[in-house]
């Protein structure tokens, strides 16, 4: 059987039984991305303009890595400032994990970050730029773990608590973490409960808000790695707003895009759910003025009937009474009359 990921990325076929080999995209190859898959020629030339978008998100993501590592150096630099006013000896190994931050040396980094947990393990800021350090280095499913050791670590009803809970919730729902352990708040009633919560808490960042937005909208864009109950259009259209938001507060252009689809497919799956919505509600109304009506005339039926039982027995006490008033009537005696 062929594994998923080497289907046509454009009509989902398997790629033909004599090849060895498939057709994939040069740039994917070139960019050493995740290898995008095609049966042949055909499906390839017809699929690109939808993938050539993918290319430009990615262009648009690497200047914002690239940017990325200014930021990382000036927080490193404020922190070896820090650490040399303090002397303080994990202070200046914590600046020094930061600098391998800014240099990009992942593997050092989440070398080092790792020698900082096992030293401070109740501190979360190591556990949270760890699991970054993680992701970075495509090492999903256990950044996500360490996502959600920040969450314990963190105190509950903080933003920071909640910008882990949603970091962790945008990993654990890759298809790369499909295998990963997941919480006890991984199932539909939790999540809607915990993203409410986390929305709350820190809506001027996109990753709350996209958590929101995935939970509500439930298997209205694809189908969810959990148990999704029903969705009403309330709900639905509830997501496209908060897909909305995320594209609002979204830094990078490369997030922007996915996020604005989103909401527009929302938008889309919410209208002939509302008119489904609608009918139900009609039928239901129907039914219930149907339903109203018939016991209505049961009613009308039983009140009728009692109201001739009571005449009735009304006739026949007095009648009752017209026969015990003629018994009650005394008889005259003949008279004798002398002899």
């Amino acid at each position: 059987m062929t594994e998923p990921s080497l289907l046509c990325v454009s009509c989902g076929a398997a790629p033909p039984p004599h090849r060895r080999t498939w057709y994939r995209c040069i740039i994917c190859v070139e960019r050493d991305l995740p290898s995008t898959y095609y049966c042949g020629e055909e499906c390839m030339n017809a699929h690109w303009p939808k993938h050539q978008v993918y290319h430009r998100e990615q262009e648009e993501r690497a200047k914002m890595d690239r940017a990325g590592p200014d930021h990382d150096r000036s927080l490193a630099e404020a922190e070896a400032r820090r650490a040399e006013r303090t002397g303080d000896e994990y202070d200046k190994r914590f600046a020094a994990a930061l600098a391998l931050n800014a240099e990009g040396d992942v593997h050092a980094a989440a070398k080092a970050w790792r020698k900082l947990i096992k030293e401070r393990p109740h501190e979360p800021v190591p556990c949270y730029n760890l699991a970054t350090v993680l992701v970075r280095s495509g090492h999903y499913a256990e950044a996500a773990q360490m996502y959600l050791k920040t969450m314990e670590l963190e105190e509950e009803g903080t933003k920071d608590w909640a910008d882990s809970a949603a970091s962790a919730f945008g990993l654990l729902k890759l298809r790369e973490c499909r295998e990963a352990p997941k919480p006890e708040w991984w199932n539909d009633e939790a999540l809607k409960a915990l993203s409410a919560q986390v929305v709350a808490l820190s809506s001027d960042r996109h990753m709350p808000c996209a958590m929101r937005a995935r939970v509500l909208c439930g298997d209205a864009l694809i189908k969810a790695p959990w148990n999704v109950g029903p969705r009403t259009a309330a709900e639905v259209k509830e997501a496209a707003s908060w897909f909305r938001r995320a594209a609002m507060v979204a830094l990078i252009p490369a997030d922007k895009l996915p996020y604005e689809r989103a909401a527009r497919v929302c938008d889309v799956y919410a209208g002939p759910l509302l008119a489904e919505e609608k009918a139900e509600a009609a039928e239901a109304h129907a039914a219930a003025a149907a339903e109203e009506a018939e016991a209505r005339k049961v009613a009308e039926v039983k009140a009728a009937a009692a109201a001739e039982e009571l005449l009735a027995e009304d006739e026949n006490e007095k009648h009752q009474a017209s026969t015990k008033a003629g018994k009650a009537t005394p008889k005259g005696k003949k008279g004798k009359g002398r002899r």
